[in-house]
């Protein structure tokens, strides 16, 4: 095969567990990206794994589901087995994937984000008013994790007393998220947190409200709705997409704000020109969900490196959104003024592109707003920040901060 140059090139035999304790691992990724094309995985667990570090090949391959399928399974515990957990949306092609995505979308219309803003600027002035009254906090604990926890409650419609369960319900889902829970419990958690959202969305079906739930347990295309299993396993996913990925993007943005306070500086200078940008620049550097697995379907190359069918795929999308190809040469700098001309790929690309990104980018921008008209001189790490150590959506579990 090509790309044999770069088969092994000193990847640690147990990537990628043990190398998320302390965020991206910058390092790792430079060597995923050196020899160029992709890297062979010297021990997968099953079959041939290659590791796409680069931008350019991400992206091609997250653009062409027709020789890259989601079908097989997206995480690497999946491996090893045929795929046989309930369908997700992200574990459908073209044409089943573009008929789920067709039933679903209309629930997020940019007029339905539109909608929230209001609720959302409230809910981000209530949960900074320690930083307003100069007090040190959690950025996780009081700041990331309640409001999109809020927000999702409030577009699914749910009761906003039930979203402690909801993080506890997501925790337990995202592999490698939570402390202490044996996989019988998070198994549990999992069946209870389906059957919640089932016997809501069976409510709204009786009794429809103005809310996700409702329209997605009523949606119907040309006489086609989404079965139970469908729908249950879209509002977890919706859960999990919409709570535990922003919080992380959340926490990550203060955090490299509050090491680098030049960027913010620069920020309070120019709002208005460089609000976009940062918003951008904090779902880049933060790259929550951390990789994507596909199955080649055909013989293909992808990045100079001969792909064989059935061959595994990881689309390490920390990496490609670190590649100094698409980012330049301080792709490893956080950059509130970066104008990259290569798309950032913390949403995905392709038809898996994420439903939700207005969303998350409304709440990221919002609280950056709010933040500067409340504490114009930013904030200062007050403690080590603590990371969940996750392969898959990683991010901070604690990090103190305090205003400068």
């Amino acid at each position: 095969m090509t790309g044999a140059a770069g088969a092994g090139a000193g990847v640690p035999r147990d990537f990628p567990d043990g190398w998320f304790a302390h965020g991206h691992p910058a390092e790792l990724y430079e060597r995923l990206r050196e020899p160029g094309g992709l890297v062979r995985h010297p021990a997968p667990p099953d079959g041939v794994l290659w590791i796409a570090g680069g931008h350019a090949e991400v992206h091609a391959a997250a653009a062409d589901p027709a020789a890259f399928r989601s079908a097989d399974g997206i995480l690497l515990a999946e491996i090893g087995h045929a795929y046989d957990a309930p369908p997700t949306i992200m574990h459908t092609d073209p044409p089943d994937h573009t008929r789920y995505r067709a039933l679903v979308a209309p629930a997020f219309r940019p007029s339905v984000t539109r909608r929230l803003e209001g609720a959302v600027r409230e809910r981000v002035r209530a949960l900074l008013a320690p930083v307003a009254a100069g007090r040190a906090f959690d950025a996780v604990g009081e700041l990331a994790v309640p409001l999109p926890l809020q927000v999702i409650c409030a577009l699914l419609g749910v009761p906003e007393d039930d979203w402690r369960r909801f993080h506890r319900w997501t925790e337990a889902i995202v592999p490698g998220a939570a402390e202490g829970l044996s996989e019988g419990e998070r198994d549990a958690l999992r069946v209870e947190c389906g059957t919640y959202l089932l016997g809501t969305a069976h409510e709204r079906r009786a009794d429809p409200r103005d809310d996700v739930i409702s329209r997605l347990a009523l949606a119907e295309l040309d006489g086609d709705r989404l079965t139970d299993l469908e729908l249950v396993m879209f509002l977890i996913q919706l859960l999990v997409a919409g709570n535990e990925t922003t919080r992380h993007a959340i926490s990550g943005g203060l955090l490299a704000f509050a090491e680098r306070p030049d960027q913010w500086a620069a920020l309070r200078a120019r709002p208005e020109e460089l609000l976009p940008t940062a918003v951008e620049e904090i779902l880049r550097w933060t790259s929550p969900v951390v990789y994507f697995l596909r199955t080649a379907t055909r013989a293909v190359t992808l990045g100079g490196t001969d792909v064989a069918p059935g061959d595994r795929v990881m689309l390490l999308y920390g990496s490609a959104n670190r590649d100094p190809a698409a980012f330049g040469p301080d792709a490893d700098a956080f950059d509130v003024a970066r104008r990259p001309e290569a798309s950032g790929l913390a949403f995905g690309f392709g038809p898996h592109f994420c439903l939700g990104a207005a969303l998350a980018r409304m709440e990221i921008r919002i609280l950056l707003e709010e933040l500067l008209a409340c504490r114009e001189e930013g904030l200062a790490l007050a403690g080590t920040p603590a990371y969940n150590g996750s392969s898959v959506v990683t991010g901070l579990r604690h990090c103190a901060l305090t205003p400068a």
